[in-house]
């Protein structure tokens, strides 16, 4: 059976998905598999959002589109994604953009482990970093219940290493 050439790596914020995806990438070069990594946020980070996507989830997967067709150029045959896919209709964006199925990795921790880990990174302060605490325990929640991954894999209390060495195997 052959594997799924996009791993997309979801999760809520603060859970992980930037740092498991870099280090799959690293497993990825040491094995000869030619891969691209890409950031979701990065794909989207424009302002304002439409109304009527307030993620900028079109936005993310035409530029991913645009970004895999160049990496793919450039000799690249697998593709990490890190980012949050919230449903279905997000999930065919992405199969879209990558001209064929994805599998999605929801990567999990506790709602404490995820505010600790937001708090750490020193991107917010104030209420800014009480909003997105609030929002990756809702998140987390949302995506317990009504996920559109393939699998899941927990992140707390485990090395980069360990939790990218499981995403990969469930990947190959």
């Amino acid at each position: 059976m052959r594997s799924t050439a996009a791993l997309v790596l979801s999760g809520a914020p603060g859970v992980g998905k930037t740092t498991v995806g870099w280090r799959v990438w690293d497993r990825c070069i040491d094995l000869g598999q030619a891969p691209a990594f890409a950031d979701l946020d990065l794909l989207g980070a424009v302002w304002p959002a439409p109304a009527d996507d307030p993620y900028n989830a079109r936005l993310k997967a035409t530029n991913l589109a645009a970004v895999w067709a160049n990496y793919q150029l450039a000799g690249s045959r697998r593709l990490i994604v890190a980012g949050v896919v919230e449903s279905a209709d997000e999930r065919r964006l992405l199969e879209e953009a990558t001209g064929g199925p994805v599998l999605i990795c929801r990567l999990d921790a506790s709602d404490g482990e995820l505010a600790l880990r937001i708090e750490r990174r020193g991107r917010e302060e104030g209420d800014d970093l009480t909003r997105l605490a609030a929002r990756a325990a809702e998140l987390s929640a949302q995506l317990a219940v009504d996920d559109p991954s393939d699998f899941s894999v927990a992140t707390g209390g485990r090395s980069t290493g360990e939790v990218a060495a499981e995403v990969l195997a469930r990947w190959s």
